[in-house]
């Protein structure tokens, strides 16, 4: 036995020539045991590195990888101009990855982008520098003089800019290679959203007529400031069919990760979903009717300053025209009700037209609640039972009448041609508004009773205006019609959409357990945008509303802006309302925000219309896309703005 561990341990270490006949001393048992420690001492090793490597290091993104977003679109043509930046929603998109803008909103908050500083001069004049170290995506420099350019063609008319408007007015001068001046005719604290401008290249657009712009090959291949450039498109016989896009190596921000961006465009919506099973694209945003479809990739919500309301036509002659009648109508809507209906609860109700939640102002303390007692007893007292209200004095028609005229005899004009039973009106629509089928009704109308209309007179024809001896015979006529009864229903025109047109029967089912009726009308969007907002032609209307960047209500509330092609569609009219807008456009911090707490109240008190809910923006992608983030903002193509963050590969780093 030895008696201690001396004993044992070798005078000296083994030199490394012995090691090599350690498996002749050892037997078979003590190889095995030998063998065994060593490759738990490998795996131990390697467990332990690995172990380290992992402790020692984290999961970055990495460069790589394609990014495909599809699209409902069939042209031969895509206008990739910040000029026209409206016109389709994958055009904005792609203007949005190609172009970078002077400033950008982060967190509501506007900070210098291609612009390197900025500074404002009593909210009227704006002066900005630009970075030194900017250039267009073909290595071109980007300076001042391609900022006077960008505004120079929004400003003239030839050019037809969707910008034009909040250019309005501006002088622009160019104080050096970097730096430009803005200067207003008058303080505007909503001027500095402005600056969020995308800037086009002078280089490439100079020799440019305004005519052939829009249709220059340079809004296809277009030549950018943003993470992303131009690098070949697809097409066939009949429309475009992609666009692609490579990382920009002058981008002078982060270096995108992602390689290529690449947007598809399909015929219908079947045809993008059908892709996107197959794998073809990793992301889309789904129309209403693409909501509910079952798919594996990830799911994002935005929210978006805008609200959809029905708008009630204060300049016509209608039951409108009553305080409570409006009131009521605001208790009778249960936008609860109308979220989960038709919105399947993407959104937020909305009790204001300043939308206080999305730009961080006190909420109203005036609400309409949903009340339906309330709305009953409204209505009671505005004199209506059953939905009749009982006038003392007959009605008569006493207007000349023509086409243009509108109003409350119009209406009753309407109702009477409806109510005869010839066919003389078979439109059928009471509008208040004397138009083209109105006109032809009258001409029907007199045709049919010529001895009595026509023949006095030494017409042959019609002559489509009510007067003298044709205003007679419809009070002979229609006289048992109306018996001084006023029946309590609203028509609520709209865009033939399938949310929209749901939305009306929802108010319809609401408004019905008050006693009020509800007459829908749907028209198509060339008609709705050419002829019924431009003529003021109905009584109330079921529209979406988009706010800027800054809450600016003027072009909504303000009573200048009654008439075409003013927006405010309620044709209101409140003279205090229209000095707090004035503040609200010229000053800044507490004074205008007061402004806009009591702008809210007034409206809200005089209800003008109903404000319903602001919808969510929805948008799929799939899940090996990574870095994209939900929140606010100003736009839907905005979400695309940190395109640069996206990736798909990652690598570790220390």
């Amino acid at each position: 036995m030895y008696n201690n561990l001396k004993e044992l341990w070798p005078k000296e270490w083994p030199s490394r020539g012995k090691w090599k006949y350690l498996p002749r001393v050892l037997n078979k048992k003590e190889k095995i045991i030998f063998s065994g420690m060593c490759l738990v001492f490998l795996i131990s090793g390697f467990f332990l590195l690995l172990g380290t490597y992992y402790s020692q290091t984290e999961v970055v993104p990495g460069p790589g990888g394609i990014y495909r977003e599809g699209f409902v679109k069939s042209s031969r043509w895509l206008t990739i101009n910040p000029l026209y930046a409206s016109h389709s929603d994958a055009e904005r998109d792609i203007i949005e990855v190609g172009f970078d803008e002077l400033m950008r909103y982060e967190d509501g908050e506007l900070v210098p982008r291609l612009a390197e500083s900025y500074e404002v001069t009593d909210n009227r004049i704006f002066e900005i520098e630009l970075r030194d170290d900017i250039y267009w995506s073909n290595g071109e420099k980007i300076t001042s003089q391609d900022v006077l350019f960008t505004v120079g063609a929004i400003q003239n008319p030839a050019f037809q800019s969707t910008l034009r408007q909040q250019w309005t007015g501006v002088k622009t001068e160019k104080l050096s290679e970097r730096k430009v001046r803005f200067t207003l005719d008058s303080p505007s604290a909503v001027f500095a959203q402005n600056l969020t401008l995308k800037i086009i290249p002078e280089h490439i657009f100079k020799d440019t007529t305004p005519q052939n712009l829009r249709y220059d090959i340079h809004n296809m291949q277009f030549v950018g400031s943003g993470p992303y450039r131009y690098k070949d498109f697809e097409e066939d016989e009949e429309r475009i069919k992609s666009i692609t896009l490579e990382r920009n190596p002058y981008y002078v921000f982060s270096d995108p990760f992602i390689n290529e961006v690449v947007f598809l465009f399909y015929e219908s919506e079947s045809d993008l979903l059908e892709a996107q099973r197959k794998g073809e694209i990793d992301g889309f945003t789904p129309s209403r009717s693409m909501q509910d479809y079952q798919t594996s990739l990830s799911t994002y919500e935005f929210f978006l300053p805008r609200y959809f309301s029905v708008i009630f036509n204060l300049e016509q002659e209608s039951v409108l025209e009553d305080h409570n009648i409006r009131k009521a109508l605001n208790y009778a809507t249960d936008k609860e009700e109308i979220l989960r209906k038709v919105l399947n609860n993407k959104g937020t109700v909305v009790d204001s037209p300043i939308l206080p939640s999305f730009y961080g102002i006190t909420p109203p303390e005036k609400r309409y609640d949903y009340n339906p007692e309330k709305a009953k007893e409204l209505i009671s007292s505005a004199g209506f039972v059953d939905g009749i209200k009982v006038d003392e004095d007959p009605f008569r028609f006493t207007e000349d009448l023509k086409e243009g005229s509108q109003g409350e005899e119009v209406r009753n004009l309407q109702r009477c041609f409806i109510s005869i039973e010839e066919d003389f009106y078979p439109e059928g629509e009471v509008t208040g508004f004397f138009g083209s089928e109105t006109k032809e009704a009258v001409n029907r109308f007199q045709e049919f009773y010529f001895e009595d209309i026509l023949a006095p007179h030494g017409f042959t024809k019609g002559t489509g205006m009510v007067a003298g001896s044709t205003r007679e015979k419809l009070n002979e006529l229609c006289a048992d019609i109306f018996k001084g009864a006023i029946p309590l229903e609203i028509s609520v025109t709209t865009i033939n959409d399938p949310t929209l047109v749901e939305l009306t029967e929802v108010l319809k089912e609401q408004w019905e357990k008050v006693g009020i009726n509800l007459i829908v009308k749907a028209k198509d969007v060339q008609r709705f945008t050419t002829e019924t907002i431009p003529s003021r032609d109905y009584e109330s209307l079921l529209l979406g509303t988009t706010l800027t960047a800054i809450p600016n209500p003027l072009p909504l509330w303000h009573s200048t802006k009654r008439e075409e092609p003013g927006i405010n569609l309620s044709g209101y009219e409140n003279e205090t309302v229209d000095e707090l807008t004035e503040i609200i456009i010229k000053k800044t911090g507490e004074e205008r925000e007061e402004a806009l707490l009591q702008l809210q109240e007034l409206i809200l008190e005089d209800a003008p219309g109903i404000f319903l809910y602001n919808p969510s923006f929805s948008y799929y992608v799939s899940p090996r896309i990574k870095g994209i983030e939900e929140g606010k903002l100003i736009d839907a193509s905005k979400r695309l703005k940190n395109i640069d963050k996206w990736y798909i590969a990652t690598r570790r780093t220390f």
